[in-house]
């Protein structure tokens, strides 16, 4: 049984800003087939692939002068 966590939170949030499976799959450089099981908790990604996510779903920040 998948379990929810704050990474399938937030790749599931990174879907619907990339419009779907096949962007988030080539925003973050992995296969659909990677991602699926990553989106459903079955699977959790790396770091590296959870932080490459949270950058797709921060809010742009404002530069410092």
């Amino acid at each position: 049984m998948p379990v929810e966590t704050s990474q399938n939170r937030t790749l599931n949030r990174a879907l619907k800003i990339c419009g779907g499976a096949i962007g988030l799959a080539k925003a973050l450089k992995v296969s659909v087939e990677t991602l699926t099981p990553w989106l459903s908790g079955h699977q959790s990604p790396s770091a590296e692939i959870y932080i490459a996510t949270l950058k797709l779903v921060a809010p742009p920040r404002a530069k410092l002068r």
